[in-house]
């Protein structure tokens, strides 16, 4: 039924195990344009943990980078990445990352020693690897913050935001209900294959 590597067996990498270099947040930054040379920096904790040098030049970016990969030595990467640009029915222009491995059109490349695409890497998304109440739990949660709350099961469904529709709170807040509901109900068939 899936495709390869579907099922994240042993060998599988997971998107939390890569950096991701998306090309509509290097255009939201103004990191598109002639002789721009500016760095990217990834934080957790407020701490700096990664770092990239970004140059474009029209038809392709520059990434300059250090790696280093299973406790390895520090290697110095300059990865030279294609661009290719199309023109939505709106106008403007559209700008793609080529993937140096597959020379597909990509929005999001994924590092690890370099920036290629998930398929290349044969990557699977951390959510495979969560339990059907995980998954079902985190749709309720998502609801939640969209609507400007807390996503703790502890804090009350938040309020009717000013200027949404009472409709469109309504149909958010069932859906909160009945994703939360359903969690709760796999949760209690897990324990209970866990008793059997």
């Amino acid at each position: 039924m899936g495709g390869y590597n579907s099922g994240g067996g042993r060998g599988a990498m997971r998107q939390g195990q890569f950096w991701d270099l998306d090309i509509a947040v290097l255009k939201r930054l103004d990191m598109l344009r002639a002789g721009r040379q500016k760095s990217l920096v990834w934080s957790r904790n407020g701490e700096e943990v990664a770092r990239i040098g970004i140059e474009y030049h029209g038809d392709h970016l520059i990434l300059d980078y250090r790696s280093r990969v299973r406790g390895g030595e520090w290697e110095k990467i300059r990865d030279h990445i294609p661009l290719s640009f199309t023109t939505p029915n709106y106008g403007g222009k559209r700008a793609w990352f080529v993937c140096p491995g597959c020379g597909k059109r990509k929005r999001v490349l994924w590092g690890r020693k370099l920036y290629r695409c998930a398929r290349c890497y044969g990557m699977t998304h951390d959510s495979q690897y969560e339990d059907r109440a995980s998954r079902l739990l985190d749709r309720a949660q998502k609801i939640k913050v969209k609507l400007g709350g807390e996503a703790s099961c502890l804090e009350l469904f938040p309020p009717k935001p000013k200027g949404m529709h009472w409709r469109t709170y309504e149909v958010r807040r069932s859906a909160y209900y009945r994703l939360y509901s359903a969690a709760n109900e796999a949760t209690l068939i897990q324990f209970g294959q866990y008793l059997l």
